[in-house]
Parts: structure tokens; C-alpha cells; sequence
């Protein structure tokens, strides 16, 4: 039998755990599983790295490797230095590896001696074909030492001789690469190898010289427009980078490495989606689960003309069967995007993040039946409309369903059938080679229907159990006899192979990974071993859950992508089926999610904070999603979407989980609760610029405090009724300022005396200076390092309000570092100061450079109105430098994002700002009119004018 594989045939492998054997009786066979097992490698030690193998050598390999003009050339050097950290690993003692180490180390450095500093057209096309095949054979050597380093320790004493004997083969393949090179007679020569180490090194030096040179050259041309909108338009979304954001876009899963009969739908889909000349296409792939709809994405996603249409950053996939309601389903959408924009609202944010850019876009909305078959369809509908109407964005729905979603939407769609009997036996032959053979194989994929999955499920559960092709037939009549009544015959052939996974002789010598795996199931976006570990699963011990998920790796009922173990869509929704879904696991698991928060509850200012932020982030999608679906009015569930509304405040502002603890609480008729409710969605209505919402949940916050006798809420929710006349039209809110100052002096709390002072100065003359200081001085005797950074950052305005540059800068360079120490949230308000200062003071480039980097996390928290103050300090900037195209672009991006803004006073300062300034670009002798003054007053662009202008 031959079999003819489509495109494409990755050779990706799946992660899974390494150094244990199953638990029960180990066949020999079985035996071969463990030691042929594709598994990822620990790394070595630093120190062992070093001792054995000098990583300074081998970083500039690899470094000069990235020069070289030769495709494969970079990534064969990435290979060889991994294979040689492999060698290091539990196989280390084998003879025949350190011979193979060496081998592979001197292969390197000649190859980069070779060609170092060459130009493309200088290397020969014989040269680049061996370099190929090099590749390809390094491919295949870490193939093999994979398959030894995934053993079980014992296994490796036990099979040393087989493994001696497969690595004495990587031996000879690497030794027919270098005939290949003619270097073979070089190899032998230990003083040569030392003196090409030695030139490369040197030769390395001086490119990072010559590079460093380079890269001073380019910094002192300067940030310019192309800079602001390759900012605005970048995807972005909190995490651990060390600005407190770090970039991020949905991962796209990779090509199925696995894959057979479904060429001609990939190369149908590809050339439909690359050749539209106007509209981009709409493709709609329809069927039953496990007929390999989201395969068949994936592969499309890969096809190459589709990458080199689209190209690598607007492939965007969408998996939208955690979107088990509409707001999850846009906050699907917000992280596979990476939007970061927040107005409101949310599809308005969404479309506006596409239409940054009118390149061509490809949005893959997978297993899309979910939102699809929501109570709120309508919603759905609309979302699916407004993505349509975006002619650069091509949509690939893929959905278990008859017909497409959306009746006015045009789509290419296609039903998809059983795949044909000879790529069945492709798929059970890939997985199962032993057991391909023979007529029983042919009469048990009929009996499955040809399904993808199915077949895939089967091979796993023969391979890893022993099962013949005609003993799974067998058992298979069997659980169809006990399922006739499941539905459709392709949905019952899908229950039954997934039944018996999980039913297995594996699972049943697994004692608790049917608990793992439900427990799984109710995580949209998987977890790592040591959250299951700590939290998710914390009643079992890590050894046996490391067990548990080697047995639900090797059964196919969990994958590990990224570090993360996460149940496939189909499984999870078998699994989750509620006739036979355990609910106290999901009460436990809705338990585990609430002390999570409450151990992880540090808010901002506490020494605690990033490092629960950080974990929080970790696993918001996780929380988010057990949360939501919850509907009982349990006081711990209550407190646990308080802590994750806060976080949310503090990352990017929602309103869902906020909204969902108002109606608990409010069905709890626990007062307190409820009144928390109010106040944090409050917070997250502020983050979102919609500040007459915000104020009417303070006011009804602050009634029920009071009512319940909490003195210290109730003054706090009057504090941010006075702060909210900050930002809205009309005169400042003193008195209620005032009065929340009186009622904290009374219940002596030092941090609400501190905010109130703070907000009290009115940040204009030298009194409102000598306030502050006061009031900063108090903030650092009474340890309050959030209310300080605050604090810094008035005096900071108010210098500058004020007219007094030097000191300006020195508060405003505090601030930064203050606020920096806390998070990159804090630091947006002090770059922005600081780079006002350097505008004050003529330091034009530095004023440049600061916007620009308070830009960044202005557009990674998502707020419009930030935006909007830093776009037009960053014009002010270039008009002042002549560059009038870059100062007219920074203008116009202002008057853009103001238009998102809501209910603020700063909106109408800013437009008629911007276009003062923009027909002055066009007529340089432009004045302001009163009320052109009065903006520029008031939104700090006074120096070009008589009034000094307060910076809000």
C-alpha cells in the first residue's frame, strides 16, 4: 500500500511528560511505546553547558549563522547547538553520543567558517542543496535522540545497547554529511578547529562592532510618524514583559502533522482566498464534529500562497468554542487580535482594530456553532455582520452545522464528508504501523464511517493497548449495540471512539484521570502541571497528576501546546455533557477558582502585587470563564469576581465580570457585596471613559455603605464622586472632596486623608506646590507608596502648570520610577509629564522618546483618552522640530481617537487644539482665537501664548 499524503506533512512532535513508565503491568510492546514516545528534553544546567560544550563558541555560531545569506544556514546551526545541549541529558553516558557531540560541534564551526561574510550570489547552488540535506539530516538525528532521552531511567540502563546502536547510526548519517562537504580530512584536525573558533570569534566581534555602530547611527535619526502608527496599529496585551505588557497575538495552532485526503478542499480554500480582487473571501466549512473541519484550517492557514498573501502577523485565528456567551466571545475575538482598545464598546473596538490597517486580514472563527447557538443570536449575528462588511478581512468559519451562519452573508461553503478508504488506512498506518496490516483494518474503518477522528482515536487506543484491528471491531459492535440511540451515525461513531478512550484499559489503570480530565474540560484555555498542581487539582499529589496526564496524553483525550495541557474542543464537549458530567467537580473546581483569587487578591501599591498580577494574567481566561457561568449567589464567588473585576481595572478595563457580580450580589441581598459590586464596576467604567455611569454607581455605592455602616467605603465612594468632576464638563466637585477628607480624618485612615489631599490641590501656584510636598512628605512617613507615586506625579503638573521646568523635571523623573517600581499602568501619566518637561525645556528628541514610549502602554491599556493626550503632545513635539509631516500625522491620529472618547470635557479642548494646529502647519501665521486659547490653555500648549495651562 502506498500512501500519498497531501500537503502539508509536518514533522512537529507532541510534547508530553518524560521519566515514567504507565502504572499496572507493562507489556513488551509497551515497553517500545514508552522508549519510541516523542517528548521534549530538559535542558541542562548552565554551569554543565558551559563546563562541556563553551557557550561562548557556540552563541556565535549561532549568531553569525543569522548573517549568513543561505536559507536553512541559521536554523541547521539553532539545530546543532540544541542537538548538542540533548547529548548533555540523561543519555550523556553513552559512548556514542560524545562522539556524536563532538561530530556535530566541528560540523558547525566549519560550516560558518565557510561561509562568513559571504554575499548570496558568492555561494555555490551545489553548496545551498547540501546544506539542505544537512538540515534535514540534523532533523532526524534530534528525531532520534528524542525517542532515547524520553525513556524512563530505567529503560535507558536497560536499552542501553539499542540506544548505543541508534546513536551510532546519527554517527555514520552525519559522517555521509560531511563527505558531502569534503571537510571530513578538517575534522580530523583538532589545531585547525581551534583556529577557525578562534576567527569566527574575532569575526564576530567585529560585525557587533561594526552593528553597534549602526544601531547609534539609527537612534540618532529619531522616532517619527511611522513609528506612532506602527505602535497604534501593534496588538498588544498584558502579561509578564517588563514594562508590565508585552506583545502578544492568538498563537496560530500548527499544520496537522498527521494529515491525508484533504488536498484538494486545502488548495480549493487557498487559491479562492488569495486570488479575490476586491472583497476578501467568505468561507464557511460545515459538518460534524471529528470530520477534521479545524485540520483543514489549520492547513489552509499554512498553505503557502495563503502566508505569502496574508503574511505571517494577519493570519488570525479565532477559537470560539470557549465563547460560551457574547461577551466572551468578543473578548475571544480582543485576545486573538490583541485590541487593546477600550471605548466601551466592544465590537466598535474590535472593528475599529481592523480597519487600523487595510492590509489583507484572514479571520478564522473555529468551531464557531458555539456562540452560534447562543439564546442571543441576534448579537452573535450582528458581530458576524459588522466583520463582514470589512472588505479587507477574509472570514473562514468553520462550525458542526448544516447550514452557514448568517443569512445575508455571501459564502463559499462546503459540507464535509467522510475522508476515502485509502487515506483511512494513510491515518491508522501513521499511528499504528503493526496493526495496518490485514482485512480486519478495512471492515473496522467502514465500520467508523471513514471519520478522521475516529480513526485517529482507534490507532491510539491499539498501539498504546495491543489491540488488533479485529479486537477493537469487536469491541466497537459492542458499545454501538449499547449506543444506537446517540443520533446521526457519524455523532455516535464520535461518542463511541471517544467512550472507549476514555474507557480504556489505560484509563482504568489510571485511577482519577477521568477526574483530571473533567477537571480539564473546565478550563476553555488549558493549564500547566504546576497550576494543576497548586490550585486546580491540589488534592492530588504532583507525582500522580504528572501520571494522570501522561495517561491522557497517550489516550489522545489532551494535548499539550505551549506548556499548557488543554482537552480538545469535541472531547471537552463530550466530557462537559451535562448526562454525564460530575457537577461536583465543577463546584469544586469553581471553589479551587475563588481561593485562587483570594490568595492572589494584592491590589495596587502592596509589595505583593505584580507578582499576583502575574498570576492572575496567567489564568484570567480560566477564572473568567468558570465564573460567568456560575449563577449562585455564594458570597465566596461574590468576593472572587470583586478581585477579578479589580484586576481587570487595573490591566484593561470590562465591564462583564463586573456586571455578573452585581446580579449575584444582588440576588444575595447582601448588601455589602452588592454595594462592592457597584464600586468596581464603577473602576471599570472610568477605565472606560464613560464617567456618567461611573458616577451614578458611586452615588448608589455610597448610599448603601452608609446605610450597612461602612464608614471607610462610603468616604472612598465619595472620594471618586469628587475625582469623576476631574474628568467631566462643569466645575470641579470640591465639596465632595472635602467632605470624604473629613469623614476619612475622622476614621484616621491615612490613605484616603493622602488622596484626598492630593486631589484637593488645585496644582496651579506655588501654595498648590507647597501642599503637595506636604502631603508627599506624609505619604512617605505613613508607608503610602501608591498615594506617593500619585502625589509625585501632581507636583510634577503642577511645576509645570506653574512655569518652573528644572524642578519639573527632577519630580517628573521621581515619578517614573516610582510608578515604574509598581507598574507600567502607573508610568503612563509620569512618561507624559516628563516628556512635556523636555518639550518646555527645548529637549526635543527626549520629549520624543518618552511620548513614545508612554504611547506604547497608553495603547497597550486601551484608553482612548491617554491616546489622545500623548498623540498631541507628541505633535507639539515635532511641530517645535520643523518635521511639520510627522507633527500633521499626530495631529490628525488625535482627532481620530477623540472621537472615541465619552462624556469628558477634554474631547472639544483637544479637537479644536488639533486643528488650530493643523492650519497652522498649512499657514504659519495662523493665530488662535479666544476660544482656540482657551483649549490650548487648558490641555497644557501654552508657551507659545500668554496663559499658563493646566495639564489635566
Amino acid at each position: 500500500m502506498i500512501c500519498f499524503p497531501c500537503w502539508p506533512k509536518n514533522t512537529s512532535l507532541t510534547p508530553a511528560l518524560d521519566g515514567e513508565l504507565p502504572s499496572g503491568n507493562v507489556t513488551k510492546r509497551q515497553k517500545h511505546k514508552v522508549q519510541n514516545d516523542n517528548n521534549n528534553l530538559s535542558a541542562p544546567s548552565r554551569s554543565e553547558y558551559v563546563r562541556e560544550t563553551g557557550k561562548e563558541l557556540l552563541e556565535v555560531l549561532e549568531a553569525v549563522a543569522e548573517n549568513i545569506p543561505v536559507p536553512g544556514v541559521a536554523s541547521a546551526i539553532k539545530l546543532a547547538k540544541n542537538l548538542i545541549q540533548m547529548c548533555e541529558d540523561s543519555h550523556a553516558t553513552l559512548e556514542q553520543a560524545e562522539i556524536l557531540k563532538k561530530r556535530i560541534k566541528n560540523l558547525a564551526i566549519i560550516l560558518v567558517n565557510e561561509l562568513k561574510g559571504k554575499k548570496a550570489e558568492e555561494i555555490e547552488e551545489k553548496l545551498r542543496k547540501d546544506i539542505e540535506r544537512l538540515e534535514s539530516d540534523l532533523e532526524y538525528i534530534r528525531s532520534k535522540l528524542e525517542e532515547i532521552a524520553s525513556q524512563n531511567a530505567i529503560l535507558v540502563i536497560f536499552c542501553q545497547h539499542l540506544n548505543e546502536t541508534k546513536v551510532r547510526g546519527c554517527v555514520e548519517r552525519l559522517t555521509n554529511a560531511l563527505e558531502s562537504f569534503d571537510l571530513a580530512r578538517q575534522i580530523a584536525d583538532a589545531n585547525a578547529l581551534e583556529h577557525l573558533s578562534q576567527q569566527i570569534i574575532a569575526f564576530h566581534k567585529r560585525q557587533e562592532v561594526t552593528l553597534d555602530v549602526i544601531q547609534k547611527e539609527v537612534k540618532s535619526i529619531g522616532q517619527d510618524m511611522k513609528d506612532v502608527r506602527a505602535i497604534l496599529a501593534e496588538k498588544r496585551y498584558q502579561g509578564d514583559g517588563s514594562n508590565g505588557f508585552s506583545p502578544r497575538r492568538g498563537v496560530i495552532p500548527v499544520a496537522p502533522d498527521i494529515f491525508f485526503g484533504r488536498d484538494t478542499i486545502v488548495n480549493d480554500f487557498a487559491h479562492i482566498l488569495v486570488s479575490q480582487k476586491t472583497s476578501m473571501a467568505r468561507i464557511c466549512l460545515l459538518g460534524p464534529g471529528g470530520m477534521g473541519k479545524t485540520s483543514i484550517a489549520r492547513a489552509v492557514l499554512h498553505h503557502p500562497s495563503v502566508v505569502e498573501h496574508f503574511g505571517k502577523e494577519n493570519r488570525v485565528w479565532v477559537p470560539c468554542v470557549k465563547a460560551t456567551s457574547v461577551s466572551l466571545l468578543q473578548d475571544t475575538l480582543y485576545d486573538a487580535l490583541g485590541v487593546s482598545l477600550n471605548t466601551g464598546n466592544a465590537l466598535r473596538d474590535i472593528i475599529h482594530d481592523l480597519n487600523s490597517s487595510k492590509s489583507p486580514i484572514i479571520l478564522l472563527l473555529d468551531n464557531f456553532e458555539t456562540p452560534w447557538s447562543l439564546h442571543s443570536q441576534t448579537e452573535v449575528q450582528e458581530i458576524l455582520f459588522q466583520l463582514a462588511k470589512l472588505e479587507h478581512v477574509a472570514l473562514f468559519v468553520t462550525m458542526r452545522s448544516s447550514q452557514p451562519p448568517g443569512d445575508s452573508i455571501h459564502w463559499e461553503s462546503v459540507h464535509l464528508d467522510a475522508i476515502e478508504k485509502e487515506a483511512s488506512l494513510c491515518i491508522y498506518a501513521e499511528i499504528d504501523p503493526a496493526g495496518s496490516q490485514g482485512h480486519e483494518l478495512a471492515l473496522l474503518l467502514d465500520e467508523v464511517g471513514h471519520m478522521p477522528l475516529a480513526i485517529t482515536l482507534l490507532a491510539k487506543l491499539g498501539q498504546q493497548m495491543e489491540y488488533s484491528p479485529a479486537e477493537l471491531l469487536e469491541l466497537y459492535k459492542d458499545a454501538g449495540t449499547a449506543l444506537m440511540n446517540l443520533g446521526q451515525e457519524s455523532q455516535r461513531s464520535m461518542d463511541i471512539c471517544i467512550d472507549l478512550s476514555i474507557k480504556s484499559q489505560l484509563m482504568i489503570d489510571s485511577p482519577g484521570a477521568n477526574k483530571l480530565l473533567a477537571v480539564l474540560a473546565l478550563l476553555p484555555v488549558g493549564t500547566t502541571l504546576k497550576a494543576l498542581s497548586q490550585w486546580w487539582a491540589h488534592d492530588i499529589t504532583k507525582a500522580t497528576i504528572t501520571l494522570r496526564l501522561r495517561t491522557l496524553l497517550d489516550t489522545s483525550l489532551v494535548e499539550k501546546r505551549a506548556g499548557a495541557y488543554v482537552v480538545l474542543p469535541v472531547i471537552r464537549r463530550y466530557v462537559l455533557d451535562p448526562m454525564r458530567f460530575p457537577e461536583n467537580i465543577r463546584e469544586s473546581t469553581v471553589q479551587m477558582a475563588c481561593a485562587f483569587l483570594k490568595e492572589h487578591n494584592a491590589s495596587l501599591g502592596e509589595s505583593t502585587y505584580l507578582a499576583h498580577k502575574n498570576a492572575r494574567s496567567l489564568e484570567e481566561a480560566n477564572l473568567q470563564g468558570l465564573l460567568l457561568e456560575t449563577t449562585a449567589a455564594n458570597p465566596d464567588i461574590i468576593e472572587a469576581l470583586l478581585v477579578l473585576s479589580e484586576h481587570q481595572y487595573e490591566t484593561r478595563p470590562r465591564t462583564e465580570v463586573s456586571q455578573h457580580a452585581l446580579e449575584l450580589s444582588k440576588k444575595s441581598q447582601d448588601q455589602k457585596l452588592y454595594a462592592k459590586a457597584l464600586y468596581w464596576n464603577g473602576q471599570n467604567l472610568i477605565g472606560l471613559d464613560q464617567y456618567e455611569e461611573a458616577l451614578k454607581q458611586f452615588c448608589l455605592a455610597r448610599e448603601i455603605f452608609l446605610h450597612v455602616s461602612e464608614q471607610k467605603y462610603a468616604a472612598d465612594a465619595l472620594y471618586w464622586i469628587g475625582k469623576i468632576s476631574n474628568y467631566t464638563p462643569g466645575p470641579k466637585d470640591h465639596q465632595s472632596l472635602e467632605d470624604a477628607l473629613t469623614e476619612f480624618q475622622s476614621l484616621a485612615d491615612s490613605t484616603g486623608i493622602a488622596q484626598c489631599q492630593i486631589e484637593l490641590a488645585d496644582q496651579w501656584d506655588a501654595q498648590s506646590i507647597l501642599t503637595l510636598t506636604t502631603t508627599w512628605e506624609f505619604c512617605v512617613s505613613n508607608n503610602l507608596p501608591l498615594q506617593q507615586a500619585k502625589c509625585t506625579r501632581c507636583l510634577t503638573r503642577t511645576c509645570i502648570n506653574s512655569g518652573i521646568f528644572d524642578e519639573a523635571k527632577q519630580w517628573g523623573l521621581i515619578a517614573l520610577e516610582e510608578a515604574k517600581q509598581m507598574s507600567a499602568l502607573t508610568a503612563i501619566d509620569s512618561l507624559c509629564n516628563v516628556g512635556i518637561v523636555y518639550i518646555y525645556l527645548g529637549g526635543y528628541d527626549k520629549a520624543v522618546g518618552y511620548l513614545m514610549e508612554g504611547l506604547e502602554s497608553s495603547k497597550a491599556y486601551g484608553r482612548p483618552l491617554g491616546i489622545v493626550r500623548i498623540l498631541f503632545q507628541l505633535g507639539r513635539a515635532w511641530m517645535k522640530k520643523e518635521q511639520k509631516d510627522n507633527a500633521w500625522g499626530a495631529f490628525t491620529e488625535t482627532l481620530k481617537y477623540c472621537e472615541m472618547l465619552q462624556g469628558t470635557w477634554e474631547r472639544p479642548q483637544f479637537q479644536r487644539g488639533s486643528r488650530f494646529y493643523l492650519d497652522k502647519l498649512a499657514n504659519p501665521s495662523r493665530e488662535p482665537d479666544f476660544q482656540e486659547r482657551e483649549a490650548l490653555r487648558l490641555i497644557g500648549a501654552k508657551e507659545d501664548y500668554e496663559t499658563v495651562g493646566v495639564i489635566s
